[in-house]
This record gives structure tokens, C-alpha cells and sequence, in this order.
């Protein structure tokens, strides 16, 4: 642990003695902290984000079920005086995720504070937040469908180093683990290679679905089968449309607390998406465009030039 992440109480003997730490492997703040009223049965400690409160928890648990996480703390005068918070994901305001620096601070039911740390940017911000959506973290792209395999790569969008638990799924048959075989030495680029079960196959168009565990859809990727054959300017606008389509999903069915965190970084990814399509649309219009200064040519000009 480094000496910032765990803060002893300095405070007077009339406060509230607490103590607490940050447990990066279990993405938690924990500590102890006993009432200064003997008659008080627990205290009650606040979660805050900038001198923001986001989230308050009953100090109840027993210091011998966190024995080990908080070994290094001196042992609190009450057994049941434990607690573990962590930062709800609704309470994210898009200025947390895009400050360099936020104070997390701990104060206790009489307001004093008693553990201070400043988190370096929304990679540690996201480690403590609770239920943080997938979108917000990982990044799903494909790259290229090869011997009945479909590759491509989930990027960590903020460096959090957590490991990528999604799902895909084909068409409408049940979800599976997204099979991930590789990593970079910096954790933050994962390869996956999902095989396409000829059981789950139909004809026509099909759809490989990239999805978080609570079934957020993450991306998506046509697959035709039959004897239509794809251009490489239609698979990139069936892809565009499934992208633009998720992302309709998403903005529809979140809830609207998290909704201002979310379209932050959507932004970007929307902009890009309209831009290959106006492109794509370009290509399109002059293609047409050459078309049909072919067809006007005289029957002359054309002979001229087979020959």
C-alpha cells in the first residue's frame, strides 16, 4: 500500500478515533470509525467527492471480518464499528471524469475528517465506483472475419487495468464468455476471437452481439450468409447502422441520473460514426457521379475505346 492510501486519526481524544484505507483489489474504501457518544450504538461515516457527499454507510461491521485488509490499523476500541463504501455510479458527474484530480474524504457523524485521498484521474475514480457501466470503460472494435472466426479487440478507454468481463452472443441464442486470448503488457488492449457455431448460423443477414454481464449492448457485427455478397461500402454502413442502433438503445434505456456521464463520452464516438458515414455517402454520390458521364458517352467514343 502506498502511504497516501492509508490515513491514521489525528484527532483529538474528544473526536471520533477513525481510520481507514483504500483497497485497490477490491475497488472499496474501509476502515473503522467508533461514535464519540458512548450511548451512540454506531456512527455513521460520509463518502465525499470534492466536498460532494455521494454515499454514507453505517460503521456495524465487525473489524475480524476485515482483519485482513485493514491489517497495518491500529484495532478500534469496539468490535462492530467496521464499514465499506464504495462510489455509486449515478452520482458521476461528467466533471469527475474529466478532472486530473479529484479529494475523496471520509467524516465521520460529527463532521470531522479523517482520511483524505486525491484520486489521479477517473482510471482510479472508476476502480471505486460502484456498478460502473461497461460503455464507460471498454471500447469494443472489430477488426476481420477469418476461417469462421470473428476478431477484434476491447480497448480499456480510461487505463483502470480491470479486466474485461463481456459476453457475446449470435443473433438471439444465449449469451457466452467473450473468449479474450491476449492482452498488451499494459493491460489496456485486449484481443478476443469469437468462432461462429454453424448451429446458430441462419440464412441472411446475422448479427454478432458484444454485450457487458448485466446485458448492455456493447457492439455489433453483420454477418451474411447466403449468396449475396457484401461490398466492402456496404458491410462498413450495415456496421455503421448497427452501431448508430446500439447507440440509440443506450441513450433510451439508461437511467437519467447517469445519462449526463454517459453521453460525455458518447460524444466522440458519435461524431466519428457520422463522419465514415458522410464519407461513405461521398463515395457512393461519386461513384453515381461516374456512372452516368459513362452512360451519356456516344456509342462512337465507346467503340474508340474497347478498341
Amino acid at each position: 500500500m502506498n502511504k497516501s492510501d492509508t490515513a491514521a486519526s489525528s484527532v483529538a481524544p474528544h473526536m471520533t478515533p477513525a481510520e481507514a484505507r483504500i483497497d485497490w483489489s477490491l475497488g472499496r474504501v474501509i476502515g473503522f470509525s467508533v461514535p464519540a457518544d458512548v450511548d451512540a450504538a454506531f456512527d455513521v461515516v460520509q463518502l465525499l467527492l470534492d466536498g460532494q457527499c455521494v454515499n454514507t454507510a453505517v460503521a456495524n461491521l465487525s473489524v475480524f471480518e476485515l482483519a485482513r485488509d485493514l491489517s497495518g490499523l491500529r484495532l478500534p476500541s469496539r468490535e462492530n464499528s467496521a464499514f465499506e463504501l464504495r462510489i455509486p455510479q449515478e452520482c458521476l458527474l461528467p466533471s469527475h471524469l474529466s478532472a486530473m484530480s479529484l479529494r475523496l474524504e471520509l467524516r465521520s457523524s460529527r463532521g470531522a475528517t479523517f482520511f483524505e485521498h486525491a484520486l489521479q484521474g477517473p482510471h482510479e475514480l472508476m476502480r471505486l465506483t460502484q456498478g460502473t457501466p461497461a460503455d464507460l470503460l471498454f471500447e469494443v472494435q472489430f477488426k476481420h472475419l477469418n476461417a469462421g472466426y470473428v476478431h477484434g479487440v476491447v480497448k480499456d478507454k480510461l487505463g483502470t487495468g480491470v479486466r474485461p468481463n463481456l459476453q457475446v452472443k449470435l443473433n438471439e441464442h444465449a449469451a457466452d464468455p467473450l473468449p479474450i486470448y491476449e492482452q498488451s503488457a499494459d493491460g489496456r488492449v485486449h484481443l478476443f476471437s469469437v468462432p461462429l457455431r454453424a448451429d446458430r448460423l441462419k440464412d441472411g443477414l446475422n448479427h454478432l452481439h458484444i454485450i457487458s454481464a448485466s446485458g448492455q449492448p456493447m457492439a455489433s457485427y453483420p454477418v451474411h450468409i447466403g449468396n449475396q455478397v457484401l461490398g466492402e461500402a456496404d458491410r462498413r454502413i450495415a456496421s455503421l447502422e448497427a452501431e448508430v442502433a446500439f447507440l440509440k438503445h443506450m441513450v433510451l434505456n439508461q437511467n437519467n441520473e447517469a445519462l449526463p456521464a454517459r453521453l460525455a463520452f458518447m460524444k466522440s464516438e458519435i461524431i466519428a460514426i457520422c463522419s465514415d458515414m458522410l464519407s461513405l455517402q461521398r463515395t457512393n454520390l461519386e461513384r453515381e457521379s461516374s456512372a452516368a458521364k459513362t452512360a451519356s458517352l456516344p456509342a462512337s467514343s465507346l467503340r474508340a475505346t474497347s478498341r
